[in-house]
């Protein structure tokens, strides 16, 4: 039998470790295809402080919602407005319109407790349907209508 010097014997048992790491590891070292799916509008378990688009927004104040903008009488309330943000999916888009990029998006910023940047939403509304590009994938909004998340929209 071979002896082997205590030295030597640590140098193997680093490289053994080593191997079961990258062996562990080996899905997340392949690179991974970007596999866009159905997502909810505003992420699941977070809290939202904000959401504001053109001066307008909806803010939590304690336990409730407060609508604060140009238009002063909307036709939903603050609390409706807010579930319709909890309740819309994004559904990934398989063709963009043409129409839609020549539309000017309305930029729709969601604050989260806890985060420094908030979530941006470009909104394209399209008169089919309205198509949102959120972290570079272009999605359809589905569950909900644009006008019920952005009452002020005229």
């Amino acid at each position: 039998m071979a002896r082997i010097s205590q030295r030597a014997m640590n140098n193997v048992v680093i490289i053994a470790m080593l191997i079961m790491i990258a062996l562990f590891n080996l899905d997340s070292l392949r690179p991974q295809k970007n596999n866009v799916q159905t997502r909810r509008l505003l992420p699941e378990d977070t809290y939202v402080l904000k959401i504001e688009h053109d001066g307008n927004s909806l803010e939590r104040v304690g336990q409730q919602w407060r609508q604060k903008g140009q238009v002063q009488h909307l036709a939903i309330t603050p609390d409706v407005q807010f579930s319709h943000w909890q309740r819309a999916e994004l559904t990934p888009a398989t063709e963009i319109p043409e129409s839609v990029l020549a539309i000017q998006p309305y930029i729709t910023v969601v604050w989260l407790a806890g985060n420094a940047n908030g979530l941006l939403y470009a909104i394209y509304p399209d008169p089919t349907s309205t198509v949102i590009k959120f972290e570079n994938n272009w999605y359809t909004l589905t569950n909900t209508d644009l006008d019920k998340l952005l009452p002020w929209i005229k």
